[in-house]
């Protein structure tokens, strides 16, 4: 294998080195700045289409899309210079022209880049006094509801179904200031990968009707894991609050799962806030099931698991890991697994 020719470039002062054809988002996020961008997803072809992610590229004749430009040698960024935090404004202010003032009922607010990206670096009034566009809100099938008054139309949703779940189902509607997202006609999100868009949308415009209303950004608590629904092993975050799961959500990692999930191992929880599911060790003693703690559980279990006597009857939502390790453990007592 060739190695890749490395690039010397310079962004908001720091020195960065990176690969050949590395776009300047990325060479920006390895050296710890941030380049604020809606349409662009690692996991989704590039498209350019937001303008949210202008750089001011020293020597070029105007500012660039970061995410669409690749790095140069001897290349000088600047992110935050006057000319490029102009043109973020004017993007801003374009995307809130028609886009509705509900954060405080909206389930995306607290992790919505729309808000974020507003209060870090969107104007402090809005100049537009002519009445927004309304659209009503649509059920796109399976677990999605499509809000088009909140849509900034960064098409992440459409690369996905297209390019991703290869279910070309989605696409840009209209035109002008009237565009919004549509279905074709007859067909719905219906795809096992189809609640992904969700997680893709960077404003509060797609919507689980699952976890509607549930619950707010900043009640939740947070853990990772990993789903135990088939053998892929998705690694996923686990959303809780008040100790009640409310929603899973992919965890990024390019060897298992890239960024995604399927819809059965995101919607697959419900039998987590189950009263009845088994939280602490049980050992018998005649005919009843009494609580205990590990060791004394631990010492049972060693005495139980000699000979043919030994077998394990284990919930099929156990991990590939721990399925596998409780079998040698059963094999290794001479159990018949």
């Amino acid at each position: 294998m060739v190695d890749a020719k490395m690039v010397n470039l310079t962004i908001e002062g720091r020195p960065v080195t990176v690969a050949e054809g590395t776009s300047i988002l990325e060479a920006a996020k390895l050296a710890g700045v941030l380049v604020p961008h809606y349409c662009y997803h690692p996991g989704l072809p590039v498209a350019g289409v937001c303008r949210m992610c202008l750089v001011e590229v020293e020597k070029a004749p105007k500012l660039a899309p970061s995410c669409a430009t690749s790095v140069a040698d001897g290349q000088v960024v600047h992110v935050h210079s006057p000319k490029a935090l102009e043109a973020r404004k004017g993007v801003l202010e374009m995307l809130l022209i028609n886009h509705p003032l509900d954060c405080p009922i909206c389930d995306q607010a607290g992790e919505c880049e729309l808000q974020d990206y507003t209060f870090q670096e969107g104007r402090a009034e809005g100049r537009y006094r002519e009445p927004k566009r309304f659209n009503p809100v649509e059920d796109f099938g399976g677990d999605v509801v499509y809000v088009a008054n909140r849509c900034i139309l960064c098409t992440r949703c459409v690369r996905f179904m297209d390019d991703v779940a290869h279910d070309p189902v989605l696409s840009v509607a209209e035109r002008g200031d009237r565009a919004l997202i549509g279905k074709f006609e007859g067909q719905d999100l219906t795809h096992a990968w189809a609640g992904n868009v969700i997680d893709l949308c960077p404003v509060g415009a797609l919507l689980s009707k699952d976890s509607l209303n549930k619950a707010r950004a900043w009640e939740m608590d947070r853990s990772a894991s990993v789903c135990p629904n088939c053998s892929q092993g998705c690694n996923m975050i686990v959303e809780t609050r008040d100790n009640q799961v409310v929603r899973l959500r992919p965890r990024p990692n390019e060897a298992v799962n890239q960024y995604f999930m399927c819809d059965h191992g995101r919607l697959n929880y419900r039998w987590m806030n189950r009263n009845d599911r088994v939280d602490q060790p049980l050992v018998r003693q005649g005919a009843v099931l009494a609580s205990t703690d590990w060791e004394t559980a631990l010492r049972a279990a060693a005495g139980l698991l000699s000979g043919k006597r030994a077998f394990a009857l284990v919930s099929p939502n156990l991990s590939n890991e721990a399925l596998f390790l409780l079998g040698r453990l059963v094999k290794k007592t001479g159990g018949s697994g």
